[in-house]
């Protein structure tokens, strides 16, 4: 259930968040100039989003994207949303990361988290929700996509900190980010190159 994919995923970071020392906060990750606070302050806005997301009414414009494929691809074509944003996001998360002490960051996954799972366990799930200020998506799509965000960016941590992987990703939360990644990526490339049939790029999916 994608509900319990997302909860396992948020907990890890609350665990991870409780376990960082001042000079691991501050490690650079594989993603050029983003510490590893500025990525954990980039993604401790997804349980707060969320809340606000299943509690507001349904967006009064049609479904944009039925899947959360079809959203990412739509998102990561060239000179597309992914790649017209990036700069902004980078500069909101280390902006934010700046003014935020870990404790306010870490409370996001340890204290609102899991206010936005229990409402999500008792929402409907097909509701339509607006996603990035430019899409409209069932909410369980939506959701699938803050599942891969965490596990990802998990990996970007966990990379900077040598810390073995999928480590406590494994599981349903990598099993729903690995649907969603072989999902978005082009079916034919992607069936011709994994059965060595083929070698049209296929990856990256996104970036």
């Amino acid at each position: 259930m994608i509900i319990d994919a997302l909860d396992q995923t948020w907990q890890v970071w609350a665990r991870l968040g409780g376990e960082l020392s001042d000079d691991e906060w501050s490690r650079p990750t594989r993603l050029p100039s983003w510490t590893v606070k500025d990525v954990y302050t980039h993604c401790s806005a997804f349980p707060s989003a969320t809340l606000a997301g299943v509690e507001a009414p349904s967006p009064d414009a049609p479904v944009s994207h039925d899947d959360a494929a079809d959203l990412l691809a739509f998102m990561q074509r060239p000179g597309g949303v992914a790649e017209q944003s990036a700069e902004l996001l980078k500069e909101s998360a280390t902006t934010r990361s700046q003014s935020m002490s870990t404790d306010e960051l870490v409370s996001q996954f340890a204290t609102v988290a899991p206010q936005s799972i229990d409402r999500l366990r008792e929402a409907d799930l097909e509701q339509t929700v607006h996603y990035g200020g430019f899409a409209v998506v069932p909410a369980r799509e939506a959701l699938r996509i803050f599942v891969m965000e965490g596990v990802v960016h998990y990996f970007d941590i966990a990379a900077a900190l040598d810390r073995e992987l999928p480590g406590p990703m494994a599981g349903e939360a990598l099993r729903v980010t690995i649907r969603l990644l072989a999902e978005t990526a082009d079916p034919v490339a992607l069936i011709d190159a994994a059965t060595g049939r083929g070698d049209a790029p296929v990856f990256p999916v996104m970036r």
